[in-house]
């Protein structure tokens, strides 16, 4: 009895399992895709420059300058070659240029969608002129001062020699005690007053042997003894003035100026 039951379940599995086979629709098959073609690549609009000498050498370090609706500028490198590219189509101005070549310009077309070729030959620049030679340094030349010829030592008694010119009565009396180069040493006795003098390239110097007097300096007096001392500039007027009934006896010393001159 069990084994006719198992048999019956089994015949109702298998004809439901045919009859949802026959009602279940197939699904359609999915259409196949037509592969895509890949895009054509565009050339690329751009200029490629080589640069040489008339030699035919390749020039490098010329700096190239391009004008008009794709700017642009480079240098050319050690083969004289420079590229550009991505540039929109027209006509560009050129310009080549550097330290030793002759600047050039020229126009060049440039097509779309290909590249264009340029070949360029540059002339060398005329080398730069030398600089002047420094000139010569000036040497100053300064004039050397007259010197007068070299003395011979002398010591002699001031004293002694100013009695010596006592004697007489002129206005002045000039004795000349040491000369040497550009000092000039003299004995002046006076009797009167000596007029004003003025010494340009020499200094004055005056040392009261004996007698009174005074000096005039720039419209001002100053008293002369025995033992006073004045010393006056150069290119200073001045006068001595006597004063008294004695001589006024003086030891002047002019110095700058050659000693032979008469004073």
């Amino acid at each position: 009895m069990r084994a006719i039951t198992l048999f019956c379940l089994s015949l109702l599995i298998a004809a439901g399992d045919a009859s949802f086979a026959q009602t279940a629709a197939p699904r359609p098959a999915a259409p196949a895709q037509t592969p895509r073609r890949a895009a054509a690549a565009t050339p690329r609009s751009g200029i490629a420059l080589t640069v040489t000498d008339p030699r035919g050498m390749p020039l490098p370090e010329v700096q190239v300058s391009i004008l008009g609706e794709s700017d642009r500028s480079g240098e050319t490198d050690s083969s004289g070659q420079v590229n550009f590219v991505g540039m929109q189509p027209g006509t560009y101005r050129v310009r080549f240029e550097g330290d030793k070549v002759i600047a050039f310009e020229r126009e060049v077309a440039v097509r779309a969608g290909q590249p264009t070729g340029l070949d360029v030959t540059l002339n060398a620049a005329a080398p730069a002129p030398a600089p002047p030679p420094a000139p010569a340094p000036v040497e100053k030349q300064t004039a050397e001062a007259a010197v007068g010829p070299q003395g011979m030592p002398q010591i002699v008694s001031i004293v002694d020699l100013a009695e010596k010119q006592l004697s007489g009565n002129q206005a002045r009396r000039e004795t000349l005690v040491a000369c040497s180069g550009n000092t000039r040493t003299t004995l002046v006795v006076l009797n009167q007053d000596q007029p004003d003098r003025l010494y340009e390239g020499a200094e004055m110097e005056y040392y009261v042997v004996a007698g009174q007097g005074a000096v005039k300096l720039n419209g001002r007096e100053a008293p002369l003894a025995a033992g006073s001392y004045a010393s006056i500039p150069r290119n200073t007027s001045h006068g001595i003035a006597k004063r008294g009934n004695r001589p006024l006896i003086l030891l002047a010393v002019l110095a700058g100026e050659p000693c032979e001159e008469a004073k």
